[in-house]
């Protein structure tokens, strides 16, 4: 499995860099793929990009319990590594996307809580992931490809076995995160805790596929 320290320094150096650039990563898993893919290669890790049917489950305002994310014909994107690790670091922000309305107008329940950052070969159950294929990152247009660029740059710069040592101790972005052997870090506000609460208490509803 990815090592911690490597998982750490990955993550933290994509993360921010996607939200430096986008202003929020929310609407771009693919870049953020590009991102960690190119990452772990500093590493000597492989990894590929897939796309296809992803869900999660969501906590709103009014506490209940919904599945969130990318299906019938819709599509999301994650990293596969050659450890046969998942690897998402969007659907854990998947809550800052704009609120959505019904059609009298009304504002939807706003989501509250998204799961963790996602980086380990067991996947629990507030995610479903149906791949499709292998995806390849092909920029459409100035914009899109100033921000890949600007976000690999990032990565090259601040990725790799220079800028994470092992004998440091890992240091992880202020977000909850699922790592390998089921390790879960929480973040400074306790958010994984809350999740996982509400979860328990609602429980898990019937997925989307």
């Amino acid at each position: 499995m990815t090592p911690l320290h490597v998982i750490a320094n990955v993550v933290r150096v994509v993360t921010q860099a996607a939200d430096d650039v986008t202003g929020d990563r929310n609407g771009y898993p693919l870049l953020v793929a590009d991102g960690c893919v190119e990452a772990l290669k500093s590493f000597g890790i492989e990894a590929r990009i897939m796309y296809g049917q992803a869900a999660w489950l969501e906590v709103l305002q009014d506490h209940t319990v919904l599945w969130a994310g990318c299906w019938d014909g819709s599509f999301h994107f994650w990293v596969a590594t050659s450890f046969g690790e998942v690897v998402d670091c969007n659907a854990s922000v998947s809550h800052r996307k704009p609120l959505t309305q019904t059609r009298e107008g009304t504002p939807l329940p706003r989501p509250l809580h998204s799961p963790p950052l996602l980086w380990s070969a067991e996947v629990p159950r507030f995610y479903r992931y149906q791949p499709e294929g292998i995806a390849e990152s092909l920029p459409e247009g100035d914009r899109e490809k100033r921000w890949r660029d600007a976000v690999l740059a990032a990565v090259r710069a601040g990725c790799g076995p220079a800028r994470a040592p092992r004998s440091v101790e890992p240091e992880f972005p202020d977000e909850p995160i699922l790592c390998p052997a089921r390790k879960l870090l929480d973040d400074t506000h306790g958010t994984f805790k809350l999740y996982d609460r509400a979860i328990a208490v609602t429980g898990i509803p019937k997925a989307p596929f």
